[in-house]
Parts: structure tokens; C-alpha cells; sequence
């Protein structure tokens, strides 16, 4: 198995959790970076976020992976904003064919727990796993037996 540990991360929290699974997995840390950056204030975030939401955009993003097709398991990670996925992981999944991988899902959240995962089911072929709470995931072996290894 190889993996593509895929993150969005507006404050720190989601990235840490990305660079923890890729050192339990051995995985590639691609960061999805938007063009435009949201804002730094979180109130003027939650508002560009619930205006993404309403309007179903997809942000515009910086880079792509490279050799997408070698992996066979991609994990991606985002945080909760207004109970679900930041639109910006649309804009990822949009980007590739994810037919025949396993897709990972976790999330950082202030409260709302593990969201998304019915809404990136939507718009990805791979095989959907159900977001994991990323506060379950600080330990190496809480994240192998996530990912059964």
C-alpha cells in the first residue's frame, strides 16, 4: 500500500494530524493550498466558508499531486466548517480519478465532531471511508488500527 496523506489546514491543528499519519504510514504530505487565502480572523473565515458553502464553490488551488496514480489508499484531512468539509476539498477531489483507491477521511473540529464524509462521498468514486475525529488519532496505534495496519 501507498499513501497520499492529502490535507487542507486553516490553522495548524489539521496539519499536525497529516504529519503524524504520514510518519505511522510512510505516506507523501501533499498540502492543498488555495489560491486565495482565507482570512486569518476567524469570524471573517466562518463567514467566507459559509458563502462558499451556499454558493457550492470550488475554490481555485495552488499545485497538483504528482503520479496520483501510484497510490492505492489517499487520506484526506480538513477541518469542520459549518458541519462539514471546506469547500477546498471539492476542489480536490475534483481535480482526480479515484476509482479503485481507498479514501481516508479525518477531521479537526471545535466541537461538531467527525463531518463530511456523506458530501465527499458525492463527489468521489473512490471507496469513502467515514471521517475519523482527528482527536482519535494522537496515538501511533489509535492511527494503525484506523487504518488497519
Amino acid at each position: 500500500m501507498k499513501y497520499l496523506i492529502a490535507y487542507y489546514s486553516w490553522s495548524g491543528h489539521t496539519k499536525m494530524t497529516a504529519e503524524r499519519i504520514a510518519r505511522v504510514t510512510g505516506g507523501n504530505l501533499f498540502e492543498i493550498v488555495p489560491t486565495e487565502p482565507y482570512p486569518r480572523l476567524y469570524a471573517r473565515c466562518a463567514i467566507a466558508a459559509k458563502a462558499e458553502r451556499d454558493k457550492n464553490a470550488r475554490p481555485a488551488l495552488i499545485g497538483t499531486v504528482e503520479n496520483f496514480d501510484d497510490y492505492s489508499d489517499v487520506i484526506i484531512g480538513y477541518p469542520a466548517w459549518w458541519h462539514t468539509c471546506p469547500m477546498i476539498i471539492l476542489s480536490f477531489l475534483e481535480q482526480y480519478d479515484f476509482t479503485g483507491k481507498r479514501v481516508h477521511l479525518f477531521n479537526t473540529h471545535m466541537g461538531s465532531h467527525s463531518v463530511g464524509t456523506e458530501l465527499i462521498r458525492e463527489h468521489c468514486k473512490g471507496e469513502v471511508i467515514e471521517s475519523k475525529d482527528a482527536n482519535e488519532l494522537k496515538q501511533e496505534s489509535q492511527i494503525k488500527a484506523w487504518l488497519g495496519l
